[in-house]
Formats: structure tokens, sequence, C-alpha cells
């Protein structure tokens, strides 16, 4: 279907009221992030309380997964090494994170060691009804639902 007939169509199956909402320049975020959602594509910025961060991946092309030092080298490389102030901000301000990230990404603050392990960096991930810190070895593999933040 043409560019033409497939707007027309849809012009009809929403009514004109819905449309017109829709095409409003005033609404092109929201109608990009809606688009991104039904297309499974995740955030690639967020913004809290004024606050906004990049969500970058930590893995190249070809790669299903990377070590933790690796991760760590990545991280710093771009200037994504966040450690704990920015971790409990992003936590206590934490229903501002972007519900489609809920289940699909795994936020790791590389310049927060646990206290009594240096070799355990923390992370914040949904649990349930929410986003909760938890600690992972740098010993284990890192896959594609891990993020670091890049504060902006």
């Amino acid at each position: 279907m043409d560019t033409l007939r497939s707007t027309a169509h849809l012009q009809k199956k929403l009514g004109n009221d819905l449309f017109n909402v829709l095409i409003s320049s005033d609404n092109t975020a929201a109608v990009r992030e809606f688009a991104a959602k039904l297309a499974g594509i995740l955030p690639t910025t967020v913004t809290i309380v004024g606050r906004t961060y990049d969500i970058l991946g930590l893995l190249r092309e070809g790669e299903d997964y990377v070590k933790g030092d690796t991760m760590v080298t990545r991280a710093k490389e771009m200037t994504a090494d966040l450690g704990q102030d920015e971790g409990e901000y992003l936590l206590a301000h934490q229903d501002e994170i972007p519900a489609a990230l809920r289940g699909k990404a795994a936020f790791v603050f590389t310049a927060w060691r646990h206290p009594d392990d240096s070799g355990s960096v923390a992370y914040v991930c949904w649990s349930g009804d929410r986003w909760v810190q938890g600690w992972v070895w740098l010993s284990r593999v890192f896959g594609g639902g891990c993020r670091v933040l890049r504060r902006k």
C-alpha cells in the first residue's frame, strides 16, 4: 500500500478527531515514543527530574556478551561510568523511568562498587513491581540487556 492510501486508511479507522491528534506537530514526541514501543524499540534517552541521560548499550556488532572488565572499559570510554549518587538518584525517582524499559534493561553503575568487594558493581533492574538495586561480580558476562547511562 502506498503512503497516501495507508494514510487514508488510518484516518478512516481512527476517525477524524483521533487522526488529527495523531498528526498534530504538538504530539510528535508522544507519537514517536508510542510507535517505538509498538516496534519494541527501547528509548535511547531518559529524563529523571531534570537530569537527562543517554541510555547506551555495551555490545558491539556480532557480540552476544562482554566480560566485566570490557564492560567497565567501554563505560569509561563512553563517559558512562556512573557511581552510587546517580544510581540512588535513579532509584529515588524510579516512577520517571519509562515503562518500556521494565524487564528489558538493567542499568549497570560501574563506579558504584560493593563496599566489601571491589570486584562487584551495582545494577538497577525491574523486579515485579519496582526498580531495585543489586550487585553483580565483574567476573560474569554481560549481555544485551545491560545498559549504562551517560549524563548529558
